[in-house]
């Protein structure tokens, strides 16, 4: 009974929208993207002039297209970019709220090997066993097969996802049941 009221109570409350700089800093990506590029590609003009700045872009897109590693490193940024905000909305639409609507801070997230490992800021009120009990809904958001939640050993508030888009694996240092702690390969 005790453990009902706060769950009804997050289920009822709306979730908080961010706030303007929030807002900001969640779609900074897309923000430099649509601000940045036209003003480096009318950079490049103006300086190599347009025969030597279309060469320049051509070769540019060639290497990264061409190169193995390099187009491995910006799909996984890409990939790393889109988990970003299919993570803020799966939070929102399964509830992983504080009673007061809070969700989540997403601290970084980075592409490691196929996966993405996403570091997560819990305010008071959300904790490992929250986000672990809804692994399926952030796993279906983010179009991956198992998500493993690991928690931090030093600072409770610390959360990392693994989202793993192949076929799931087992590895022997996982935890099991949301009441084991591992410490993390990504913070040691």
């Amino acid at each position: 009974m005790t453990h009902e009221i706060p769950e009804l109570a997050r289920q009822l409350a709306p979730v908080k929208r961010p706030n303007p700089v929030l807002w900001l800093y969640h779609w900074r990506y897309e923000l430099l993207a649509v601000t940045l590029l036209p003003y480096a590609l009318v950079n490049l003009v103006l300086w190599l002039g347009p025969v030597w700045s279309v060469v320049a872009f051509v070769v540019a897109f060639n290497w990264v297209f061409y190169w193995r590693a390099a187009r491995r490193h910006v799909r996984g940024r890409l990939r790393a970019i889109v988990v970003q905000h299919r993570l803020r909305t799966a939070f929102a639409s399964a509830r992983i709220c504080t009673v007061d609507g809070r969700r989540p801070a997403i601290l970084w997230t980075r592409p490691v090997d196929g996966d993405i490992v996403v570091s997560l800021f819990c305010p008071a009120g959300i904790g490992f066993d929250q986000i672990h009990s809804r692994r399926e809904v952030l796993a279906d958001a983010c179009f991956a097969t198992e998500i493993y939640v690991d928690r931090h050993p030093k600072y409770g508030a610390l959360v990392t996802l693994t989202i793993c888009a192949k076929t799931a694996r087992r590895e022997p240092g996982r935890a099991v049941s949301p009441g084991d702690v591992v410490p993390l390969r990504a913070h040691s």
